[in-house]
């Protein structure tokens, strides 16, 4: 166990590279830019949509003290967990949701940990969950690779999959920033063996980047900063002012 509080359980021989997944530079711009509440209304859906489904799960008990237990694969610094955790649970005569995630990059997990005890965390990969089979009533991830047969293993029956993924037009003036002919963002792929499709949306929204610092925290957290000219991140540290947001929710539900 850390001091932070988190575990870690990627060994080395299970790593590609020496530090895994995103580094401090991103891991910062990205708290930073989440904290000025640019995506709340992401997190405030996602909530929206798992307090839903959870409320209609037969599989979640009813019974005194009962809780329910979500999981982030993916779960970066912490931030769309904590914020999913805080709504579901600001009703105290409804069922409890514990939280705990995963994720490989360990500055992003020594992050999430130390800001938000209630929850568990773990440096580890979403192809080798460390928790057990049918043991989790929800799994989110938020623009994270996984494994599908993963995500079936560790959810109860009936469980919940909350996908998050960029819609064609997500972030549309910063890509034509960076590209000349900016390419749309592929649409999900179809629903895996053992799931059920059971609600599916886009979210549409956008906001102001008031300063040069907000602007290169949104460019810093996403790949367009590492293939982008000196010339185009100084254009859009100056210039980007107002940029769109569009997201593609799916939730799917443990068949069976």
């Amino acid at each position: 166990m850390a001091k932070e509080g988190y575990v870690n359980l990627l060994l080395a021989q299970h790593k590609n590279s020496k530090e895994p997944g995103d580094n401090k530079q991103m891991v910062n711009a990205r708290r930073s830019f989440l904290e000025q509440g640019h995506y709340q209304p992401l997190a405030s859906k996602m909530a929206e949509l798992l307090a839903t489904y959870l409320a209609s799960n037969s599989s979640v008990s009813t019974e005194p003290n009962a809780s329910a237990s979500l999981f982030d694969a993916g779960c970066g610094e912490g931030y769309y967990l904590q914020r999913i955790l805080t709504t579901l649970n600001a009703d105290s005569s409804s069922i409890k949701v514990v939280g705990a995630g995963l994720d490989i990059s360990k500055v992003a997990v020594q992050k999430a940990a130390k800001k938000y005890p209630e929850s568990a965390f773990c440096v580890a990969s979403s192809f080798a969950i460390p928790v057990p089979d049918a043991s989790q009533q929800g799994v989110i991830q938020v623009f994270a690779p996984s494994s599908e047969q993963e995500v079936l293993r560790i959810l109860a029956d009936k469980g919940l999959w909350l996908q998050v993924n960029p819609a064609p037009e997500h972030l549309a003036e910063l890509k034509a920033c960076v590209y000349a002919a900016p390419a749309e963002h592929k649409a999900p792929p179809a629903v895996p063996d053992g799931f059920e499709l059971a609600h599916e949306e886009t979210l549409t929204f956008s906001f102001d980047l008031a300063t040069p610092d907000m602007r290169m925290n949104l460019l810093m957290m996403t790949p367009y900063y590492w293939s982008t000219s000196v010339e185009n991140t100084q254009r859009i540290k100056e210039l980007l002012t107002h940029v769109s947001a569009h997201f593609s929710l799916r939730l799917l539900r443990k068949a069976g």
